[in-house]
Protein backbone atom coordinates (compact mmCIF):
# COMPACT_ATOMS: atom_id res chain seq x y z
CA UNK A 1 0.00 0.00 0.00
CA UNK A 2 2.58 2.47 0.77
CA UNK A 3 4.36 1.40 -2.34
CA UNK A 4 1.51 2.14 -4.80
CA UNK A 5 0.72 5.53 -2.69
CA UNK A 6 4.28 6.27 -3.44
CA UNK A 7 3.68 5.70 -7.26
CA UNK A 8 0.45 7.72 -7.66
CA UNK A 9 2.70 10.38 -6.00
CA UNK A 10 4.79 10.22 -8.14
CA UNK A 11 2.68 9.77 -10.88
CA UNK A 12 0.78 13.31 -10.15
CA UNK A 13 3.88 14.96 -9.09
CA UNK A 14 5.61 14.24 -12.93
CA UNK A 15 1.77 15.45 -14.57
CA UNK A 16 1.76 18.16 -12.86
CA UNK A 17 5.23 19.00 -13.89
CA UNK A 18 4.63 18.35 -17.81
CA UNK A 19 1.60 20.56 -17.46
CA UNK A 20 4.47 23.50 -15.92
CA UNK A 21 6.59 22.42 -18.84
CA UNK A 22 3.85 23.05 -20.68
CA UNK A 23 2.88 26.05 -19.25
CA UNK A 24 6.67 27.34 -19.42
CA UNK A 25 6.96 26.48 -22.68
CA UNK A 26 3.78 28.59 -23.55
CA UNK A 27 5.01 31.16 -21.60
CA UNK A 28 7.98 31.67 -23.87
CA UNK A 29 6.30 31.62 -26.78
CA UNK A 30 4.49 34.76 -25.42
CA UNK A 31 7.39 35.98 -24.17
CA UNK A 32 9.80 34.76 -27.13
CA UNK A 33 10.50 35.57 -30.49
CA UNK A 34 7.21 34.19 -31.47
CA UNK A 35 6.15 37.93 -30.89
CA UNK A 36 9.09 40.13 -31.66
CA UNK A 37 7.70 40.10 -35.34
CA UNK A 38 5.01 42.19 -34.75
CA UNK A 39 6.59 44.65 -32.42
CA UNK A 40 10.09 44.81 -35.03
CA UNK A 41 7.45 45.46 -37.81
CA UNK A 42 8.03 49.01 -36.37
CA UNK A 43 4.69 50.10 -35.89
CA UNK A 44 4.67 52.80 -33.03
CA UNK A 45 1.80 53.85 -30.97
CA UNK A 46 1.90 57.20 -32.17
CA UNK A 47 2.15 55.85 -36.23
CA UNK A 48 5.55 56.37 -36.46
CA UNK A 49 7.92 53.78 -38.22
CA UNK A 50 11.01 53.15 -39.28
CA UNK A 51 11.63 53.34 -42.90
CA UNK A 52 13.57 50.82 -45.51
CA UNK A 53 15.95 53.56 -46.14
CA UNK A 54 17.02 53.89 -42.57
CA UNK A 55 14.97 57.14 -42.23
CA UNK A 56 12.09 58.02 -39.90
CA UNK A 57 8.98 57.64 -41.69
CA UNK A 58 5.83 60.04 -40.22
CA UNK A 59 2.67 59.63 -42.59
CA UNK A 60 4.51 57.93 -45.03
CA UNK A 61 6.90 60.84 -45.37
CA UNK A 62 11.17 60.33 -44.75
CA UNK A 63 13.68 62.80 -44.08
CA UNK A 64 15.48 61.28 -47.42
CA UNK A 65 12.31 61.41 -49.71
CA UNK A 66 11.51 65.08 -48.07
CA UNK A 67 15.10 65.86 -49.26
CA UNK A 68 15.21 63.88 -52.82
CA UNK A 69 11.95 65.65 -53.38
CA UNK A 70 13.10 68.97 -52.85
CA UNK A 71 16.74 68.40 -54.27
CA UNK A 72 14.92 66.99 -57.68
CA UNK A 73 12.97 70.39 -57.48
CA UNK A 74 16.11 72.61 -56.85
CA UNK A 75 17.94 70.41 -59.78
CA UNK A 76 14.72 71.36 -62.04
CA UNK A 77 14.92 75.10 -61.21
CA UNK A 78 18.49 75.32 -62.06
CA UNK A 79 18.44 73.35 -65.32
CA UNK A 80 15.57 75.65 -66.05
CA UNK A 81 17.02 79.04 -64.94
CA UNK A 82 20.27 77.78 -67.04
CA UNK A 83 18.06 76.66 -70.15
CA UNK A 84 16.37 80.31 -70.15
CA UNK A 85 19.62 82.18 -70.12
CA UNK A 86 21.33 79.92 -72.74
CA UNK A 87 18.24 80.98 -74.87
CA UNK A 88 18.65 84.58 -73.99
CA UNK A 89 22.65 84.51 -74.53
CA UNK A 90 22.61 83.98 -78.04
CA UNK A 91 22.63 86.58 -80.05
CA UNK A 92 20.12 86.95 -83.71
CA UNK A 93 21.45 88.65 -86.09
CA UNK A 94 19.70 90.83 -89.11
CA UNK A 95 21.03 91.30 -91.78
CA UNK A 96 21.07 93.69 -95.05
CA UNK A 97 21.61 95.44 -98.00
CA UNK A 98 22.51 99.01 -98.02
CA UNK A 99 22.02 101.25 -100.97
CA UNK A 100 20.61 104.57 -101.10
CA UNK A 101 17.04 103.89 -102.09
CA UNK A 102 16.14 101.75 -98.94
CA UNK A 103 17.85 99.00 -96.90
CA UNK A 104 16.90 95.70 -98.47
CA UNK A 105 16.28 92.27 -96.11
CA UNK A 106 18.23 89.73 -96.69
CA UNK A 107 18.02 87.70 -93.31
CA UNK A 108 16.19 86.22 -91.60
CA UNK A 109 13.83 84.58 -94.09
CA UNK A 110 10.94 86.98 -92.63
CA UNK A 111 12.85 89.69 -93.88
CA UNK A 112 14.15 88.26 -97.25
CA UNK A 113 13.67 90.63 -100.00
CA UNK A 114 11.88 93.18 -97.91
CA UNK A 115 12.71 97.03 -98.52
CA UNK A 116 12.78 98.76 -95.23
CA UNK A 117 11.37 96.01 -93.51
CA UNK A 118 10.07 96.86 -89.57
CA UNK A 119 11.69 94.53 -87.00
CA UNK A 120 10.28 92.59 -84.20
CA UNK A 121 12.55 92.76 -81.29
CA UNK A 122 12.20 91.30 -77.39
CA UNK A 123 12.93 93.93 -74.57
CA UNK A 124 16.29 92.04 -72.97
CA UNK A 125 17.66 90.49 -76.02
CA UNK A 126 20.87 90.94 -77.63
CA UNK A 127 20.76 91.43 -81.57
CA UNK A 128 23.18 92.08 -84.46
CA UNK A 129 22.34 94.48 -87.25
CA UNK A 130 24.64 93.77 -90.18
CA UNK A 131 24.82 95.34 -93.71
CA UNK A 132 26.60 95.28 -96.88
CA UNK A 133 26.89 98.28 -98.84
CA UNK A 134 25.71 97.26 -102.23
CA UNK A 135 25.92 100.89 -104.26
CA UNK A 136 29.76 102.32 -103.35
CA UNK A 137 27.95 105.23 -101.70
CA UNK A 138 29.02 105.96 -98.03
CA UNK A 139 26.38 104.09 -95.29
CA UNK A 140 26.08 103.10 -92.02
CA UNK A 141 23.45 101.95 -89.44
CA UNK A 142 22.30 103.38 -86.28
CA UNK A 143 19.45 102.91 -83.55
CA UNK A 144 17.22 106.01 -82.99
CA UNK A 145 14.76 106.47 -80.06
CA UNK A 146 11.81 107.99 -80.03
CA UNK A 147 12.98 111.45 -80.35
CA UNK A 148 15.67 110.14 -83.35
CA UNK A 149 18.25 110.49 -81.07
CA UNK A 150 20.91 108.16 -81.93
CA UNK A 151 21.54 105.15 -79.28
CA UNK A 152 24.16 103.62 -80.92
CA UNK A 153 26.10 103.45 -84.38
CA UNK A 154 28.28 101.76 -86.29
CA UNK A 155 31.17 103.17 -88.42
CA UNK A 156 30.43 104.68 -91.60
CA UNK A 157 31.82 102.19 -94.69
CA UNK A 158 32.29 103.95 -98.23
CA UNK A 159 33.06 100.79 -100.49
CA UNK A 160 30.63 99.03 -102.03
CA UNK A 161 31.11 95.15 -100.91
CA UNK A 162 32.16 96.66 -97.51
CA UNK A 163 30.42 95.45 -93.93
CA UNK A 164 30.04 96.92 -91.27
CA UNK A 165 27.50 96.11 -88.33
CA UNK A 166 26.28 96.86 -84.58
CA UNK A 167 25.68 94.67 -81.36
CA UNK A 168 23.17 95.61 -78.80
CA UNK A 169 20.57 94.58 -76.41
CA UNK A 170 16.81 95.52 -77.03
CA UNK A 171 15.04 98.15 -74.92
CA UNK A 172 11.87 99.75 -74.72
CA UNK A 173 12.88 103.16 -76.06
CA UNK A 174 14.05 102.25 -79.12
CA UNK A 175 12.08 102.70 -82.21
CA UNK A 176 13.83 103.00 -85.54
CA UNK A 177 16.97 101.97 -87.61
CA UNK A 178 18.58 104.39 -90.08
CA UNK A 179 21.72 105.12 -92.05
CA UNK A 180 22.01 108.99 -90.57
CA UNK A 181 23.71 109.42 -94.25
CA UNK A 182 20.34 108.89 -95.77
CA UNK A 183 17.91 109.29 -93.10
CA UNK A 184 15.16 109.61 -95.50
CA UNK A 185 15.14 106.46 -97.56
CA UNK A 186 17.14 104.49 -95.64
CA UNK A 187 14.35 103.87 -92.26
CA UNK A 188 13.08 101.05 -91.14
CA UNK A 189 10.91 100.77 -87.81
CA UNK A 190 11.76 98.79 -84.35
CA UNK A 191 8.84 97.10 -82.80
CA UNK A 192 10.00 95.99 -79.59
CA UNK A 193 7.93 94.07 -76.96
CA UNK A 194 8.55 93.05 -73.43
CA UNK A 195 9.84 94.93 -70.59
CA UNK A 196 13.80 94.93 -69.81
CA UNK A 197 14.19 93.65 -66.10
CA UNK A 198 14.93 96.55 -63.69
CA UNK A 199 14.09 99.33 -66.60
CA UNK A 200 10.06 99.58 -64.67
CA UNK A 201 11.48 102.80 -62.48
CA UNK A 202 13.76 103.35 -59.13
CA UNK A 203 13.72 101.51 -55.75
CA UNK A 204 13.34 97.85 -57.62
CA UNK A 205 16.11 96.42 -55.51
CA UNK A 206 18.44 93.52 -56.85
CA UNK A 207 15.73 91.41 -57.41
CA UNK A 208 14.63 93.46 -60.17
CA UNK A 209 17.64 93.65 -62.11
CA UNK A 210 18.00 89.70 -62.17
CA UNK A 211 16.44 88.06 -65.54
CA UNK A 212 14.26 85.20 -65.23
CA UNK A 213 16.11 82.53 -65.44
CA UNK A 214 18.34 83.83 -62.46
CA UNK A 215 15.41 84.15 -60.55
CA UNK A 216 14.64 80.62 -61.05
CA UNK A 217 17.71 79.78 -60.12
CA UNK A 218 18.10 81.48 -56.96
CA UNK A 219 14.46 80.33 -55.96
CA UNK A 220 16.03 76.34 -56.69
CA UNK A 221 18.50 76.83 -54.55
CA UNK A 222 17.32 78.45 -51.80
CA UNK A 223 14.72 75.79 -51.59
CA UNK A 224 17.54 72.78 -51.36
CA UNK A 225 19.55 74.47 -48.70
CA UNK A 226 15.93 75.41 -46.74
CA UNK A 227 14.53 71.69 -46.96
CA UNK A 228 16.01 70.35 -43.99
CA UNK A 229 14.91 73.06 -41.65
CA UNK A 230 11.30 72.83 -43.38
CA UNK A 231 11.26 68.93 -42.46
CA UNK A 232 12.74 69.64 -38.70
CA UNK A 233 9.84 72.21 -38.13
CA UNK A 234 7.24 70.02 -40.02
CA UNK A 235 8.62 67.11 -37.58
CA UNK A 236 8.28 69.70 -34.92
CA UNK A 237 4.74 70.63 -35.88
CA UNK A 238 3.86 66.74 -35.66
CA UNK A 239 5.08 66.00 -32.93
CA UNK A 240 2.99 69.15 -30.71
CA UNK A 241 -0.20 67.59 -32.64
CA UNK A 242 0.52 63.86 -30.98
CA UNK A 243 0.59 66.20 -27.48
CA UNK A 244 4.83 65.09 -26.70
CA UNK A 245 4.34 61.57 -27.50
CA UNK A 246 7.40 60.23 -28.39
CA UNK A 247 8.57 56.99 -29.62
CA UNK A 248 11.16 54.67 -28.66
CA UNK A 249 12.86 52.30 -30.91
CA UNK A 250 12.85 49.03 -28.84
Amino acid sequence: MTGDSTSAERGDSTGTGGGTGTESGRDRGADGDGATPESDGGTGSDGETRGDDGGTVDDGVTRRTFIRASGATAAAGAGAAFAADDVSAQTQTYRFGGEVAAWRGRAPAAIEGESNPTIELQAGQEYEFWFENIDGAPHNIAIYDDEENVIQQSDTILEEGATASITFTATSNMAQYVCTVHPTSMIGDLNVTGQVEGSGGEGGGIFSSLSFGALVLVAGLALAFLSPLLFALFLFSRGDDRGGETTTRP
